[in-house]
Formats: structure tokens, sequence, C-alpha cells
């Protein structure tokens, strides 16, 4: 509940409300694993966190808890692989932390995290294929890696990846549409 009113509140008040949920959760048995479904949930907030410290431009601080979520997220799918909650974690650390890398000026790492982005959501949307927000990580992880590959001078890679993004919309496993997810690109 406390996560889902920071996305009402300031950015300082929202800071300040997730850093609580983040202490709740950790009393619940987040950080030791002792409570998955916790776990869970304090990457979320601690997502949410990250989010709005970078809106305020306290991007170092952004990248070190980015940095936990990601690393909380794996260790929670190593214990509950098809923890649908922690692959979207995963999925949204990933996206944020190769942004955070491309606002740094690291390359490397910008193209890690948009491949790792790319792989989360591909493995979100294995797990939950009817979840059309997996479809558009995975697409969102794409064009990361596509825009990536362009900035690069990689243009045939750049396109190829376009081409495989673009390829979903053929996946048998697809929602209904993902119309909405790819008509940008």
């Amino acid at each position: 509940t406390l996560n889902y009113l920071t996305f009402t509140q300031p950015q300082e008040t929202a800071v300040a409300t997730s850093n609580e949920a983040r202490k709740v959760l950790e009393g619940l048995g987040a950080l030791d694993l002792s409570d998955l479904d916790a776990a869970s949930s304090y990457a979320d907030a601690a997502d949410s966190e990250a989010r709005h410290l970078l809106s305020l431009g306290r991007i170092a601080e952004a990248q070190k808890l980015e940095q936990q979520v990601y690393e909380l997220a794996e260790k929670i799918l190593v214990r509950r692989p098809g923890d649908l909650h922690s692959l979207s974690d995963r999925s949204w650390a990933a996206e944020l932390l190769g942004t955070l890398a491309q606002r740094q000026h690291d390359d490397t790492a910008a193209a890690d995290y948009a491949n790792k982005a790319a792989q989360a959501g591909e493995d979100e949307a294995r797990f939950n294929p009817s979840d059309l927000g997996s479809w558009s990580r995975w697409a969102l992880g794409l064009g990361e890696v596509a825009d990536l590959q362009f900035e690069r001078g990689k243009v045939a890679q750049a396109i190829a990846t376009m081409h495989s993004l673009l390829a979903l919309e053929q996946d048998p496993r697809r929602p209904s549409s993902l119309g909405p997810v790819l008509w940008f690109r």
C-alpha cells in the first residue's frame, strides 16, 4: 500500500514513504529471504524509490538501490523460479540500470543491462504469456538493445534486433494484440 501511495506524493515525500515501506518489509524477512513474498514486495518498493531518487537527480543513490533490486530479484528467482513478481522486478531493474549506465556514459554496462532487460522480459513473458506488461518489458529491452547497437554503428545488428522485436506480434503465445506495445517501433 505504501508503494502505491508514493506515486501520488511529491518526490521527496515519496522517497521517505518508499523507505518506510522497505523498513516494514525488511522486518518481515525480506532481506534474509525468510519471506519471499516480502522480498518481492521489498524489491518492488526499492525500485519505486530508485525511480523517485532518479527524478530528484540523486543518481548514485538510485543506482545503488536499483542494483539491490536486481540482485534481490535474482536471489528470489533461484529459490522460486516462476515468481511473477520477481520476474517483473528483475525486468524493471535491468531497464533502469541500463538507463543509469547510459546517463553515466558507460556504454559497456548499458549494453549489458539492455541485454539483461530483453532476456528478463522474455523470461517474464514465457512464465506469464497472458500479461501484456511482460511483453511490453520484453519489447522495451529489445528496443534498448537495438538503440545501443545503432549508436555503436552496428546498423545491421540493430535492424535484425528490431525485426526480432516486431516478430513478437507473430508469437503464438502473445495476448490478443501487441499493437499497444509495438505500434511506435
